[in-house]
């Protein structure tokens, strides 16, 4: 194999732009053939796939070199897997040194903190190329690809990757033929609940109707026979990032977040009555026990899930084995399994549902050689052809980046595979399932300098909000405040 595996915490050891380092095109020795890259290049691949993938990567850059003869690619993972802040610096103070990758694993406020140092390829031209494009593609799922465009500057700057977004996972054992109709015959017109009745649920129907009767359900039962443990911290809806919870309800009920102005710059705009009507209906939900947030609780929900102090939590397609109870667990901390279902996020009364697109992307950064932007773009297309994107998603749990992933035989085959086997076997049919139905039903967010920020500021938000005791006194203040940080960290020009 010619990639390089890296996986030591060591510094990157990709060159500068000298014309006669490692890494550089060689004008010398150029080779003829069926391939687009006429000149050796070597490349660096710089992620943060899981350990538990990182095998099924390395497999396909092997398969790219073997379609690219002229290409090297050193596939790096120096930091493991999940702190995309500590890849960040790691990329920028390699900016100093002339040490750092062609291709990088990121997020969108990574994409910016590039861009700004004048690092970032615009790949536009690669997308349009006749022979090597993806403009006339319209496989790849629309909203992946418009992240990569959602910068203040136009144009494509990122290319999508591992994506992901969230659905809601419910104790199925426990709530699928709960009959509430005595507590509230309005549920589900008052027939026992279902899959259709969970999987079309509004933030209304959630917090004003089904926990209210859910909780005066659970508190009529005796010690053995109540369908969820009452704790200090249990909640009936947990949600695991405060962050996203902010951002989706402002998308889903048209509130602002974020924009951009006429003039391009950046805007926060979350000050507003819709969300602050948002959070005091929150903070109420949270004060009777229906709610829990990551910050509130201060740890993961799905612990809460899994201990059964939450009948229903909401978080990352890519994350699904967390909400179950393994054996290890069952054994340790003496949780009872049960069967996970999965359902869409609820949605706004009277409007249309959506979630979030996260996950992280791959871009391009530059070292002035166009044979190494080139290869990196070559790379990622690669890796996102039909072929690979389905071998990808079936194996790890992300979207596939393509409809045509949803559309093979293989995708239904391990559908139907799951759906007669173990409980997380069903819940991972079911979530393909799932996925196949919101993935394009996904949003994103403008990216600017300082809209990373406002993301952390409003989960902060959220979070005081819902421990707040007094919020109606408060709420005025608490925005403001939080609005006058984001700001300051986006340029007045």
């Amino acid at each position: 194999m010619k990639s390089k595996i890296l996986l030591l915490l060591l510094p990157l050891l990709v060159t500068g732009c000298n014309a006669s380092a490692p890494g550089q095109s060689s004008t010398s020795t150029p080779e003829e053939g069926d391939f687009i890259i006429k000149e050796k290049t070597e490349i660096e691949f710089l992620c943060m796939v899981d350990g538990n993938y990182f095998a099924l990567l390395e497999e396909m850059v092997e398969e790219f070199e073997e379609t690219e003869p002229n290409v090297d690619v050193n596939l790096t993972n120096p930091l493991g897997s999940g702190d995309y802040g500590a890849l960040e610096r790691t990329v920028v103070a390699g900016f100093y040194k002339e040490d750092y990758p062609d291709l990088v694993q990121c997020y969108p406020d990574n994409v910016v903190k590039y861009y700004d140092r004048g690092y970032v390829v615009k790949v536009d031209d690669y997308r349009a190329n006749e022979t090597y494009g993806i403009d006339q593609d319209d496989d790849y799922i629309t909203s992946f690809l418009e992240e990569g465009s959602s910068y203040k500057e136009k144009g494509t700057y990122s290319l999508p990757f591992c994506k992901s977004t969230e659905l809601l996972y419910y104790n199925a054992d426990v709530l699928l033929g709960l009959d509430l109709s005595g507590i509230d015959a309005s549920i589900n017109s008052g027939r026992p609940l279902d899959e259709a009745y969970l999987d079309n649920l509004s933030w209304e129907e959630l917090f004003d109707r089904l926990c209210p009767a859910i909780k005066s359900y659970n508190d009529a039962q005796d010690d053995d026979h109540k369908i969820m443990k009452v704790t200090e911290n249990s909640g009936i809806v947990t949600y695991d990032s405060d962050e996203n919870f902010f951002i989706t309800l402002a998308n889903q009920y048209g509130y602002g977040y974020t924009s951009f102005k006429e003039d391009g710059r950046g805007s926060i705009d979350y000050d507003n009555p819709g969300m602050k009507g948002l959070m005091l209906k929150l903070n109420q939900a949270k004060e009777a026990g229906y709610l829990q947030t990551r910050k509130t609780y201060q740890d993961y929900v799905s612990y809460l899930f899994q201990s059964r102090e939450a009948l229903f939590t909401i978080s990352s397609t890519a994350g699904l084995s967390y909400n179950f109870v393994s054996e290890r667990d069952a054994e340790n901390k003496g949780l009872v399994p049960f069967s996970v279902g999965v359902a869409k996020i609820p949605h706004a009364e009277g409007k249309g549902g959506a979630s979030i697109n996260q996950g992280p992307s791959v871009c391009i950064l530059d070292h002035e050689d166009e044979n190494r932007s080139l290869a990196s773009y070559l790379l990622w297309r690669y890796i996102t052809d039909p072929e690979h994107a389905k071998r990808w998603s079936l194996s790890t749990g992300y979207i596939g980046v393509r409809n045509s992933v949803y559309e093979s035989e293989e995708y239904y085959e391990k559908i139907a595979a799951g759906e007669e086997g173990t409980i997380y076997e069903i819940g991972e049919a079911d979530n393909l399932k799932k996925i196949a139905e919101v993935k394009g039903n996904t949003f994103n967010t403008p990216v600017f300098r300082g809209s990373g920020n406002a993301r952390t500021n409003v989960g902060l938000l959220l979070e005081t909000c819902l421990n707040s005791d007094d919020l109606a006194t408060q709420i005025d203040d608490l925005f403001a405040a939080s609005v006058a940080d984001s700001e300051q960290y986006v340029p007045k020009s």
